[in-house]
């Protein structure tokens, strides 16, 4: 809802503030979801047009780096206190946060930061004060408290006072946007604030890379690609394929992505594998992947699974359209809102393994 007319006038300078970024210099951050994924297009969508770009992450180290023409600044303190292990990571955020605000302020003091764009979950602990004369926008990424109810999460201290930091920042930015119409709805009824709809743009990939010799792969099979957790559906998942692996004999199912815990101690891959464990040898998990060879699976697959319970216009459904695969996944998801039952994919009316 930003004057698109003053985009027209003049070339804005803006930062975007993450919790994570893909970046070369930056292995650790290859490791990244839908909200790095989101960046990298947005920040070269819009260096393209000639803005100036500017990317700082919370992270665990320092690191200063331009690609693309794009500045990235890492902000992190590696702090380890034997005897209070579990604090560290708070005390880094707090450093953090105090570190990156006077990054701000010195940065904005020497030219004015037109927007600065924030998710609304940043790690607990970083609380982050911004200059009044630029335009804070906020990004919803994720609903936490709803994230926790679909993980099984019970509410702590530390849940509550994150969820106030979480609220705040919200209601204190001068607009706030969501990449579904899902999210937005039901996070405008938990912060009492108008949350504009603003899909994310289409994946910048060369049409050279979507054409390209595929790598030949001679099984049939479903592909998973994103994080493994319980919101994503992964208990889903192991149920309906386990189900797909009995009723046909020639259908692998590939997963590629972060493997997070299902539930409190529960890894979501070794609960795949559990489930499945008569068809193991039908089940590759491939780790976290460069987006070239993520693409050739892509390029290969029968079909793309997305079984989240709730999504926030997932990277891989919009990848998954520019590779012309039907996807699999439910309704009142997000995906509904882009998938055509029937046409580009299969969505389910429940969220239960028998309709996946």
């Amino acid at each position: 809802n930003f004057n698109i007319s003053i985009m027209e006038k003049r070339k804005l300078n803006i930062l975007f503030i993450a919790t994570e970024y893909p970046s070369k210099k930056c292995p650790k951050f290859n490791n990244f979801g839908g909200q790095g994924s989101y960046l990298q297009n947005i920040a070269n969508l819009l260096k393209k047009e000639k803005h100036e770009v500017s990317v700082y992450i919370v992270s665990n180290k320092f690191l200063n780096t331009i690609e693309n023409g794009i500045k990235i600044r890492q902000f992190g303190f590696k702090i380890n206190i034997p005897l209070l292990s579990k604090f560290s990571n708070f005390i880094n955020y707090i450093l953090i946060s105090f570190y990156m605000t006077l990054k701000i302020y010195s940065e904005n003091k020497k030219k004015k930061f037109d927007i600065i764009q924030y998710p609304s979950f940043i790690n607990f602990g970083v609380i982050l004060f911004f200059p009044n004369n630029c335009k804070k926008i906020c990004r919803i990424s994720g609903i936490t408290k709803l994230w926790r109810e679909y993980n099984n999460q019970n509410r702590n201290l530390i849940h509550i006072v994150s969820d106030f930091f979480e609220k705040r920042r919200v209601q204190q930015a001068y607009k706030v946007f969501a990449p579904s119409k899902i999210i937005s709805n039901k996070a405008s009824l938990e912060y009492s604030k108008k949350i504009y709809t603003l899909v994310s743009p289409l994946s910048i990939i060369n049409k050279n890379i979507i054409n390209m010799k595929k790598k030949k792969i001679k099984e049939k099979y479903l592909l998973y690609v994103g994080t493994l957790n319980r919101v994503k559906g992964t208990d889903l998942l192991a149920n309906a394929i386990l189900k797909t692996f009995k009723k046909h004999k020639y259908i692998s199912l590939i997963i590629s992505g972060r493997n997070d815990n299902l539930e409190r101690n529960k890894n979501s891959i070794d609960y795949v594998i559990k489930k499945c464990k008569k068809f193991e040898s039908r089940i590759r998990y491939l780790g976290v992947l460069p987006k070239k060879e993520v693409y050739n699976l892509y390029s290969n697959a029968e079909a793309i699974i997305i079984p989240s319970r709730l999504d926030n216009y997932p990277n891989v459904m919009i990848e998954s359209i520019l590779f012309k695969k039907p996807i699999i996944g439910f309704l009142n998801s997000s995906l509904d809102e882009v998938i055509n039952h029937g046409k580009t994919g299969f969505l389910g009316d429940k969220q239960n393994s028998e309709y996946l």
